[in-house]
C-alpha cells in the first residue's frame, strides 16, 4: 500500500481482520524571509515567499538565487528561484530528495540525495540542473551532503555497518576518504574551511553537535545539545558563529552560538504555531529563508480482500 507523497502515523485494525484504519500526514511547506538584524525578529517582519509551486521546502542559497525542494505524488524536483520567477531544474520519475540540495561556494555546482526503487543516490549537477551524474553510487546515504571548501569532493554520511559515518567523496571518483568514524550526519563546513559540524546520534529527544578539522582529528566545541528535529546548521558568513534551531520539540527558534565564547543570542521570536522544519542564512548574512510545515491529515480506511 502506498499514500503518495504523506505518511502513516497511526493504524488500527478491527477485530475481525477485515478493516485497517490509519492516519495519513500530507504535511505542506511553505517559504518565509526573515531579517536578521541586532534585535530579535517577531512575526510581524516574515515575509511568506510567493511560489508557483505546490510546496516548497528544503531551501538553500546559492550566490544570486534560492534552491528549494517541491514534493508531489509522483516524485520530488529540485526548482530554483531568481528573482520572482521560479523553475524546475531536476526531477526524476519515483525520486525523493534527502534532506536538501548543497550549493557549492562559487555557486556553479549543486549536490542531492535521491531515494528510490530501494537505493539512495548521490548526483552532483551544474547549478541550472545540466550535466547532472551520479557519484559515490555504491553508498547507503543518510542526511544531506556539504561540499568541502575546496570544491573537490562531497562531504555525506555513508552508512556502514548500520551507522552512519561522514566520508568525503571526491568529484574526480577516487577513493572515499573518512572524516569521522563516529555516528555523524548532516555536516556543514565552517566559511575558513578549518572544522565541520555535524549531528550526533538522537539521545531520547535531543542530540549533540559536534565538529572535525579537515584532517579527521576532534575540534573542541563549547557543549551545544538540540531538540530533535533540528539537525540543519548554518554559519554565518565570515566567522565561527552557528545559526541553529532551538527551544521546543514542536515550536523552535533561531538562535546564533558563538562556537569559540558559547554566547547565546536568539534570532527570532515567531508564533507559537508557526513550525518551522529547516532554513538556511544568506551568503551576506542579511536575512534567513524558513521552510515552514503545516502539518494536513486525513484518516483513510482501508478494506483488505478476503484470500
Amino acid at each position: 500500500m502506498s499514500g503518495g507523497s504523506g505518511r502513516y502515523t497511526s493504524l488500527a485494525a478491527s477485530a475481525d481482520g477485515r478493516r485497517v484504519v490509519a492516519t495519513l500526514a500530507s504535511p505542506k511547506g511553505t517559504l518565509w524571509r526573515v531579517p536578521v538584524s541586532g534585535a530579535r525578529a517577531e512575526m510581524s517582519a516574515a515575509r511568506r515567499i510567493p511560489l508557483n509551486t505546490r510546496s516548497g521546502s528544503s531551501p538553500r542559497f546559492g550566490t544570486a538565487h534560492l534552491l528549494y525542494v517541491s514534493s508531489r505524488p509522483t516524485g520530488d524536483s529540485i526548482w530554483k528561484l531568481q528573482g520572482e520567477t521560479a523553475s524546475e531544474v531536476w526531477s526524476a520519475p519515483d525520486a525523493r530528495i534527502v534532506g536538501a540540495p548543497a550549493v557549492a561556494r562559487d555557486g556553479s555546482r549543486m549536490a542531492f540525495s535521491t531515494r528510490g526503487t530501494g537505493r539512495t543516490s548521490l548526483w552532483v549537477a551544474n547549478a541550472d540542473g545540466t550535466d547532472s551524474r551520479r557519484l559515490g553510487a555504491s553508498f547507503e546515504l543518510q542526511g544531506a551532503p556539504a561540499w568541502t571548501p575546496d570544491g573537490r569532493a562531497v562531504t555525506v554520511a555513508a552508512v556502514t555497518d548500520g551507522i552512519p559515518r561522514l566520508v568525503n567523496l571526491p568529484l574526480d571518483g577516487g577513493s572515499p576518504r573518512p572524516l569521522a568514524r563516529e555516528y555523524s550526519v548532516d555536516p556543514t563546513w565552517s566559511p575558513d574551511g578549518e572544522l565541520v559540524v555535524f549531528s550526533g546520534p538522537d539521545i531520547g529527544t535531543t542530540f549533540e553537535v559536534k565538529a572535525r578539522k579537515p584532517d579527521g582529528s576532534p575540534y573542541p566545541l563549547p557543549r551545544l545539545t538540540l531538540p530533535r528535529g533540528a539537525r540543519h546548521l548554518s554559519f554565518m558568513p565570515g566567522g565561527r558563529s552557528l545559526v541553529v534551531l532551538r527551544d521546543e520539540l514542536r515550536h523552535k527558534d533561531l538562535w546564533l552560538i558563538d562556537l569559540t565564547t558559547g554566547a547565546e543570542h536568539r534570532l527570532s521570536e515567531l508564533a507559537p504555531d508557526f513550525t518551522v522544519r529547516d532554513f538556511d542564512v544568506s551568503p551576506d548574512g542579511s536575512e534567513i529563508v524558513l521552510e515552514q510545515v503545516q502539518q494536513h491529515s486525513d484518516i483513510v480506511l482501508l478494506e483488505i480482500p478476503r484470500r
